[in-house]
């Protein structure tokens, strides 16, 4: 059994958590029934899980991220519309669910904000750059009613309508599982490895903080409770940072040789 699961040391730890209970639960039926002789499960929860090698994340550039926003079919209602979350996914680092779950009456292109709903059920407002403000706005004036035409005539239910991405197939909002195709789409057309929409947000942060930003402002915008959730986000700077480090110190190695 300690070879059983040490085979699958590879897995998540809330997998292993599973398979764990599940030995114990088979172990102790078999004993209380009187089919084995001892419950050998006993022993599994001090199991000692081998280290895995935590695989750096993949941070993609300005340039890549522009590249792959200019993919989308800039006449067609798909099109325009998989721009806007690309854009606002980039532009403010929001979560998925909070941009699948905004509603019309919470966003504002004008005044470049809007305002969403994220875990714990709180509200906070984020701020729109020009770029995304300007997609927006005319995707709530030219595509939106369109979409929302198509809702109509697949007769399905008026509650996704307040939805700024709601479904042409769904009573709800846009689903996860489109969102999360589209953005694998756009990135393998782009060339770049498989990105998610929590992959633009940390890309969000991290520009953030290349380009100048303090934590505490990340911290506000990315909606986090505390500020070491905030510094996972700046990993992916360390090469960067070491790089700063060897060019521009004075006991850096590649110092003045530029």
């Amino acid at each position: 059994m300690n070879k059983f699961l040490g085979d699958r040391h590879h897995l998540a730890d809330q997998t292993i958590g599973v398979i764990r209970w599940h030995l114990k639960s088979i172990y102790a039926w078999l004993h209380r029934e009187g089919h084995a002789l001892a419950n050998l499960a006993l022993n599994l929860a001090s199991l000692a899980r081998s280290p895995r090698a935590k695989t750096p994340w993949f941070v993609p550039t300005y340039e890549q991220l522009q590249r792959m926003m200019e993919l989308p079919d800039p006449v067609s209602l798909d099109g325009i519309r998989d721009r806007v979350m690309l854009e606002l996914l980039y532009a403010t680092g929001i979560r998925s669910h909070e941009l699948l779950s905004m509603q019309v009456h919470s966003v504002w292109p004008s005044e470049r904000r809007a305002a969403v709903v994220g875990k714990g059920n709180k509200e906070r407002l984020v701020v729109l750059n020009e770029s995304a403000a300007k997609w927006l706005s005319y995707y709530l004036k030219v595509v939106h009613p369109r979409l929302l035409r198509r809702r109509r005539l697949a007769a399905l239910p008026s509650g996704g309508d307040r939805c700024v991405f709601p479904s042409t197939k769904t009573p709800a909002s846009l689903s996860y599982g489109t969102l999360r195709a589209r953005i694998k789409e756009y990135a393998l057309k782009a060339n770049m490895p498989l990105l998610t929409a929590h992959t633009l947000r940390r890309a969000f942060a991290t520009h953030l903080y290349q380009g100048g930003a303090d934590l505490r402002s990340i911290q506000l915008l990315l909606g986090h409770a505390h500020l070491a959730t905030t510094t996972l986000y700046t990993q992916a700077l360390t090469p960067r940072l070491h790089e700063i480090i060897e060019r521009h110190h004075p006991r850096g190695h590649l110092y003045g040789r530029l």
